[in-house]
């Protein structure tokens, strides 16, 4: 038997169970979702993950050749069991027809984040097939409009929300993946922030709602749990008007937005939307093999082009340039959308 310490989330029914051996990554995974936490006894998981702080047991890679073989992990399928060796960093086994994973590590950051992507690889994938997308952006509600402002990485989106969540009455859809609903509409979805906590000017308790992920990728990211912000979280009811925003960088202290045309539109929401690009995930979770999850894959890419032209159907488009002085960008969008 595992362990002793467990948590247990619901995204939009999907409930996710985590089992593990260390304190420290349940406190982390509760900050991370902590929106979503809901009492053990409830529904049954839709996935369920256990957590061993080990050395990785290398020798249960099955004897096949690799499907995959990536920058940080190698990949082998034996039936509908998927190995994937983190250089020997770590390895996690996956049950497709059980929704069980196993992930062991020495290094509880890696572990952290491993379980972090593996949950919202797996619950995006049903989601998507339920008509919930994600789109990589980030989003809030200021009085009668719901605004969703996408950009590439590293772009300047946690920045923006930053300076906008000094306003009291801007509320959180989410951070990092708002979701698309099949009427085309936002949905709130929110998870820790990557905000900057030295900008927002008030956190609760921020020696507890301020911690730190270390990622493979991009280092060491602080993050703030959105128990830590006064602002509210935006309710699940779609507000009166919709506005996507694309924002771009120019030089010089200005900005300005201005309305987008029918091929910028399109463009920018598959590659945010239809595609995903930047959203949190690993591909190995999300990318099964096999003849049958062809045809998922498939009807994920219809499902997620018809919530695209939906979006265009319901919402304003706009692109905002944003110029160098962050905290003017935000007081730039903020005084746009009170005139609405």
């Amino acid at each position: 038997m595992l362990t002793k310490f467990r948590n247990k989330f619901n995204f939009y029914g999907l409930a996710v169970c985590v089992e593990s051996d260390s304190s420290e990554i349940q406190l982390k995974l509760e900050k991370d979702f902590s929106h979503f936490k809901v009492n053990l006894e409830k529904e049954d998981p839709f996935l369920k993950i256990y957590i061993h702080n080990l050395r990785a047991p290398l020798n249960k890679i099955p004897n096949v050749k690799p499907v995959f073989d990536r920058k940080y992990s190698t990949t082998f399928d034996e039936g509908s069991v998927r190995y994937n060796n983190y250089r020997g960093k770590a390895l996690t086994i996956m049950n497709y027809e059980q929704e069980e994973v196993e992930i062991y590590s020495e290094d509880l950051n890696l572990l952290h984040e491993l379980t972090y992507l593996i949950i919202l690889s797996r619950i995006g994938k049903r989601m998507d097939l339920e008509r919930l997308h994600r789109v990589h952006a980030m989003a809030f509600r200021l009085g009668r409009v719901d605004s969703i402002f996408m950009m590439n990485m590293g772009g300047g989106k946690s920045t923006l929300l930053s300076h906008l969540l000094n306003y009291k009455e801007v509320e959180l859809i989410s951070d990092d993946i708002p979701i698309i609903g099949k009427d085309g509409r936002v949905r709130p979805f929110p998870l820790r922030l990557g905000a900057y906590p030295e900008i927002i000017k008030e956190i609760i308790n921020p020696n507890e709602n301020i911690y730190k992920m270390v990622r493979q990728e991009y280092g060491t990211k602080k993050l703030i749990s959105v128990e830590g912000i006064v602002n509210k979280i935006a309710s699940d009811n779609p507000n009166e008007i919709q506005i996507f925003f694309q924002g771009k960088r120019i030089k010089g202290p200005k900005c300005r937005i201005y309305r987008a045309n029918i091929f910028q539109k399109v463009y920018y929401l598959i590659f945010n939307m239809v595609i995903g690009f930047g959203l949190p995930m690993i591909f190995e979770y999300f990318w099964e093999t096999g003849i049958r999850d062809f045809f998922r894959k498939t009807k994920i890419a219809i499902y997620r082009v018809i919530a695209m032209f939906k979006v265009i159907l319901v919402s304003e488009f706009y692109i905002f340039e944003t110029g160098e002085n962050p905290e003017y960008n935000g007081k730039f969008l903020y005084e746009f959308l009170k005139e609405k």
